[in-house]
């Protein structure tokens, strides 16, 4: 939860300063497309449904030199919404 937290509100920061506090209509405009870099990877705010589209990483415990490591098993690129996508 602590990551979406912090995406989001990097998303109103970002946009707050691109519009220079504009808010309402314009503040929805410059968070559309947004694409950066965070902590769980990279993410983009789809510009049509303005719906966070982001990569899911499938991870196994693994042992390694006497310690437990998450290991990635597979990443699925750039996932939307599913739900969504079904319609």
């Amino acid at each position: 939860m602590a990551v979406g937290a912090y995406d989001g509100m990097r998303v109103i920061y970002e946009a707050a300063k691109a519009t220079q506090g504009a808010g309402g209509e314009a503040l929805l405009q410059a968070m559309k497309g947004q694409s950066f870099e965070s902590p769980r990877g990279p993410v983009l705010i789809d510009p049509q449904t303005r719906d966070v589209v982001h990569n899911i990483y499938v991870r196994k415990v693994e042992k390694t030199g006497g310690q437990l490591w998450n290991t990635e098993v597979q990443t699925f690129t750039a996932v939307k919404d599913p739900a969504k996508a079904a319609k």
